[in-house]
């Protein structure tokens, strides 16, 4: 299934000022310079590879469903996949599906913030509910230094170009903006202990 995603999502944290409800997204942070980004100022192309289940059920191989939506689909076959569903080394989580992040356009007057490490954070945190991995396409050794701090790593077998994977079950970096509103950067998650000690 390959989805163009829209959604006014808020890409920094909830935070203690918010009057938000429960569960929401949205924040309190103020618009001051630089202004925070407007929905419209990032992209993403987002390809779920729920079709697996689809595909299972109808007793239809993956390689002909990911075939029928797009070369670049059909490429992840061999890479991530194994008789019809994710290789083991994938599979870790509380999910069985795969989210392909094809294409993240951030507009130019809000490059070198970090948007898109944000964007991909929340559609790891919404879109890929379900999901076990979520899947970036790599085209130099700039992008993996940049995507790394956020916990994805070089599926093998690597090279020039290739894919970046993020356990989703295990992940261990949040995106938020707490020093300077619209400007993004990767912190860790609070161990288990240190949550404990804040309730």
């Amino acid at each position: 299934m390959r989805l163009h995603v829209s959604a006014d999502i808020p890409l920094s944290e909830p935070n203690a000022s918010s009057a938000s409800s429960p569960g929401s997204l949205s924040t309190s942070a103020p618009t001051t310079t630089p202004p925070t980004p407007p929905a419209s100022a990032t992209r993403a192309s987002p390809a779920s590879t729920s079709a697996i289940s689809s595909a299972l059920d109808l007793n239809v191989p993956l390689l002909d469903v990911l075939d029928a939506d797009s070369g670049e689909l059909e490429a992840l076959h061999d890479i991530f996949f194994e008789n019809d569903w994710l290789k083991d080394e994938y599979l870790e989580g509380g999910g069985n599906d795969a989210l392909y992040i094809s294409e993240l356009v951030i507009d130019p007057a809000y490059e070198g913030r970090n948007i898109d490490l944000a964007l991909v954070r929340r559609l790891c945190d919404t879109l890929a509910q379900g999901c076990t991995v979520a899947i970036l396409p790599y085209a130099s050794q700039r992008d993996i230094d940049h995507w790394t701090p956020l916990g994805f790593e070089v599926t093998p077998p690597g090279g020039a170009g290739g894919y970046l994977h993020l356990l989703l079950g295990t992940r261990r970096a949040r995106v938020d903006d707490p020093d300077q509103p619209g400007v993004f950067k990767v912190l860790p998650n609070p161990s288990p202990e240190a949550a404990e000690r804040h309730h």
